[in-house]
């Protein structure tokens, strides 16, 4: 791991003006694909929307690219059928070509949890697990991607001359973040010239909101900082739901679980537990929640893993802002997120588009604005996490979430 020397606080004289001046704020685009559904639309209809896509992310990127494009994307897990559709990212190739001689490459980490896309399940020398999933679901140069595709963490990945990598993590040292001031970048995240950050909006049993936020802190960070993001939480077991059915002690990836003799629900680890949800995610009778030690509820509060995520990518993006475009997927919308390994049904009926922008936090306000009217109210927790998350980049970071909100329907 090469640690790097702290280029400076990200705080506000470090962030483009587009980021913090109202005035001067980065617009977000939204591409609207009226009726169309976007897990099965194929053909010249396809291409259409592809090419508006890629309009799209000209309109909110004018400038040209680096080298070596990044497409930060999420494969889905074996049985989901909700995930990110690979067959967009010609627009992303599309996007790239207008900087001559850039290359482009799809990418993501390993996961802390147990699966083919675990950490444990594709060890450095060999993530054959992870690369057999991506290349099955279309993340490969003939398939519906026409792109190679790499994990971020693991260097043995790399595609020679094309997008080429040698560490694991990458150490970077920051001031002026609140709770960090080191951070842990999965090492093809740190040496991309340019990000293009593919994320697909769903809820989430620990983020609330899952959008371009999480994306960026948990899918390109190394093992060790999702494991910070994630510190301080514990499961809790709600004994009116636990049948002691012990899947969740099964599946749990450090063994911090254990049943007791009585039938009571299962023990808990404190100084094993890596609080990566497992447990929460394998649970067929919804009988566990993550909590934090130190605010009772995850989901609320100053320390919560939201606003963790945001400081999180506050740090990653030091120096990449204006080297970042976030494209948002509006379809599919499912109450859990892609790295649930099961069939899900959508929250809303119907897709939306995309949304573009070059601030993260403004991509997903107003997604969580355009969901707001159309989930169920048992659902709003989720949108309440994304306003929550926008107040405190705004008041701690001066982060302008409420971008200038640009049109562009698909006829």
């Amino acid at each position: 791991m090469s640690k790097r020397d702290d280029p400076g606080s990200p705080a506000q004289d470090a962030l483009p003006a587009g980021m913090t001046d109202s005035g001067a704020a980065y617009p977000v685009v939204f591409v609207d694909t009226g009726d169309a559904d976007l897990q099965r639309v194929e053909g010249d209809a396809l291409d259409h929307i592809n090419t508006a896509l890629a309009d799209a992310m000209q309109t909110a990127y004018p400038e040209a690219c680096g080298a070596t494009a990044l497409l930060k994307v999420h494969v889905g897990e074996p049985r989901g059928t909700t995930h990110m559709r690979p067959g967009f990212a010609r627009a992303a190739s599309a996007f790239v070509s207008h900087t001559p001689r850039a290359r482009i490459v799809a990418g993501d980490s390993t996961v802390a949890y147990t699966g083919e896309r675990g950490h444990r399940q594709n060890p450095l020398g060999n993530a054959g697990a992870y690369l057999s999933l991506a290349e099955r679901k279309g993340w490969w140069p003939d398939g519906p991607a026409g792109m190679p595709f790499v994990v971020l963490d693991r260097p043995s990945t790399s595609v020679p001359k094309v997008f080429e990598f040698e560490e694991e993590a990458v150490r970077l040292e920051l001031g002026g973040i609140e709770r960090y001031h080191d951070f842990y970048l999965a090492g093809g995240f740190a040496v991309a010239d340019s990000i293009i950050n593919y994320a697909h909006l769903t809820c989430h049993g620990l983020a609330g909101f899952a959008g371009c936020v999480k994306s960026i802190a948990m899918g390109c960070s190394s093992l060790r900082g999702k494991l910070r993001m994630h510190q301080s939480l514990l499961p809790s077991f709600d004994e009116s739901r636990c049948t002691s059915c012990g899947i969740c002690v099964r599946n749990c990836p450090v063994q911090a679980l254990s049943i007791p003799n009585d039938g009571k629900p299962p023990k808990v680890v404190p100084g094993v537990c890596i609080g990566c949800g497992e447990c929460v995610a394998v649970c067929n009778n919804e009988a566990v929640v993550l909590r934090d030690e130190e605010i009772t509820d995850w989901q609320r509060g100053r320390n919560s893993l939201p606003v963790r995520m945001a400081d999180y990518t506050v740090g990653m993006m030091s120096g990449r802002w204006e080297r970042a475009l976030h494209v948002l997927h509006l379809y599919s919308i499912t109450p859990q997120c892609d790295c649930v390994n099961a069939r899900q049904r959508p929250l809303v009926p119907h897709d939306f588009g995309f949304l573009v922008g070059r601030n993260p936090f403004a991509v997903d306000t107003v997604a969580a604005n355009l969901l707001r009217e159309h989930i169920a109210a048992k659902d709003t927790w989720a949108i309440r996490s994304a306003d929550e998350t926008a107040e405190y980049v705004q008041t701690r970071y001066d982060i302008h979430c409420r971008p200038p909100l640009l049109r562009q329907p698909v006829s």
